[in-house]
Formats: structure tokens, sequence, C-alpha cells
């Protein structure tokens, strides 16, 4: 599966809904969607092939759905998939557990058993697939069966879901050699969160552990990469080669870190009380104008747009 592009209102009305579910199960794994014909269904789908892996940014309308044995038997492979809810609502039932995403919430799926999901408002959310044997490699014991809600906010959970974001922002121009190590550094920690005692890979540990200053320090306005290349005693030069394989640079992603958790207080209701301004100062901008800019580019919509969607 190749880089491509699909939205639902480029079809005509009469074959919308035919083929949504044609696209959905093509790079979501074969899927049973409950969707009437008779239904306006709004979707746009963007996937990347990532060597291997695949990941998909999905936005949606409210749809429900299901993977029974016989959608299971249809899929070529055995994959696992890493869901990060970015907005919205969905409902995931895997294993006699239903579990409510919301924004900012991530889950691991079993491609390999019947699960349920019913999207509950309208959903932007993004999801890798990884073939079930390569995070196996990451585990010191069979990758899990059945969905796994896993820490999202905090950790290394916050940094998988960070970096699994800021993938679905870059995917597009990375180039093809470095695509599977975007996605190794994706599955390595998510194999330390599923298995902590899982082996950890060497090689990673320097980047891993200045990914893990970055998380910690967010709100820092003085957080760019001369400080952090001294913290670790390591040259700007030697820090901006270690971190190219990611696919951006240390800058970007420090910028997608704190548009994400403005992002994600604005949608809490408990900060409601908080200005725009304050939050974007909290998260380490220098000024509101800025994350005001910076936020409507990477989103598609001011924070103040945003935050209304969440007051209706």
């Amino acid at each position: 599966m190749e880089t491509g592009t699909w939205r639902s209102a480029d079809q005509p009305d009469a074959q919308r809904a035919e083929a949504a579910r044609a696209m959905l199960s093509a790079v979501h794994l074969p899927w049973s969607l409950a969707l009437s014909d008779r239904v306006r269904y709004d979707c746009d789908l963007t996937w990347h092939d990532l060597g291997g892996c695949s990941l998909v940014e999905c936005r949606s309308a409210p749809l429900a759905g299901y993977r029974d044995t016989r959608d299971v038997r249809r899929t070529e492979g055995d994959y696992v998939g890493l869901l990060l809810v970015l907005s919205g609502r969905e409902s995931v039932r895997q294993g006699g557990a239903a579990t409510l995403l919301g924004p900012g919430d991530m889950m691991l799926w079993d491609g390999s058993q019947p699960i349920e999901f019913e999207v509950t408002a309208p959903l932007h959310k993004v999801t890798m697939l990884a073939p079930r044997e390569r995070l196996g490699r990451n585990l010191a014991s069979p990758a899990p069966r059945g969905a796994l809600r896993l820490e999202s906010r905090s950790g290394l959970g916050a940094l998988a879901a960070g970096h699994l974001a800021a993938l679905a922002q870059v995917a597009r121009d990375l180039p093809p050699g470095d695509a599977p190590l975007a996605a190794d550094i994706l599955i390595d920690m998510l194999g330390r969160l599923v298995n902590p005692d899982a082996p950890a890979a060497t090689s990673g540990d320097l980047l891993s552990r200045i990914l893990a200053h970055v998380e910690h320090n967010l709100a820092d306005p003085a957080l760019t990469p001369s400080p952090i290349a001294r913290r670790f005693g390591i040259s700007p030069r030697y820090l901006h080669m270690l971190f190219s394989p990611t696919g951006t640079t240390l800058s970007a992603h420090i910028r997608a870190r704190r548009l994400a958790a403005m992002r994600r207080d604005l949608a809490d209701p408990r900060m409601s009380a908080r200005s725009i301004t304050e939050i974007a100062l909290n998260w380490g901008f220098s000024d509101s104008a800025h994350a005001s800019r910076a936020f409507s580019a990477a989103f598609g919509q001011s924070p103040s747009q945003f935050r209304a969607t969440f007051r209706q």
C-alpha cells in the first residue's frame, strides 16, 4: 500500500456508502460496516506505506461496524493496530471489554480477534497497522491478544502518542529508506509499553533519552536544540544527525508535541476557564499569536474554532 488519499465527498451520492465500505476495509483491514446506502456518510482517508507497516489517518462521521470471524479469515496476514484518537469519540469492544476513547487516548487492538466499534462523535484518528511478528521482536513474551488501552499522557506512552501523531504529519515526505526506521522507533516504544521487560535496543538509547527529556520539559520556553545538545554532551550537528531518521527535525518535534498538548487542553472541559493565551504559554510558546498560527497550520482551524466545537 503506497501513499494515497480518498474523500467520500468526491464520490457520487448514490455510490458514496458502497465506496466508503470498500475503502475503509482496504486501508484498515476488512470490516463489516453498519452503513446505509441512503445515508450521506462523510469520510476522509490518507494512508502511507512504512516498509511493511501502514499508517492511516481517518476523519469520519458517526459510524458503527465490526470484524467477525469471516472478516478475520479475509485478512491477509496477522496485524495489530495502534490507534490514537486526535478528536471525537469512539467506543471499542474486543474480548468482552468495552473502552470509550476520547482525544489523546491510545489503544492497541488485535487484528486476529473479533472486534466492534462505534464512532459516537465526528472522529479524527491515526492508526498504525503492524505485523504481529514485528512487534513480537521487541517483546520477551508473545504479543498480547485482544485490545489493550495504553497510557498516552505521561512517560513513554506520551512519547509514543506524540511520535504516532507526528508521523501522520510527516509520513508523506519521508524518504523510502527512512520510513521503516520511523515505524521501528514507534514499535520499539510500543514493545516496551506492552512489556516493560522487553530487551532495550541500545542503538536507540540516546535518542530515547533525548525524546524523554523533551517530553518532560515542553513547558520550558528555553527548550531548543542547542541547550539540549549541551545537556547530553553532544554537538548540535550530531544531535540533528541523530534525530534525522525520525523524518522530522527536533525543533519541529518540540513544536508538534507542544501543539498536541495545547489541543488536548483546549478539548478538556476542566480547562475551559483558562484562556487560549494561558494554555499556549503554559506549553512553552513564547507568544499566543505564534501559537495560534502554528495551531491553525497544523490542524486546519484556529484554537478558538477548535475549542468552540467542544462547547456546543
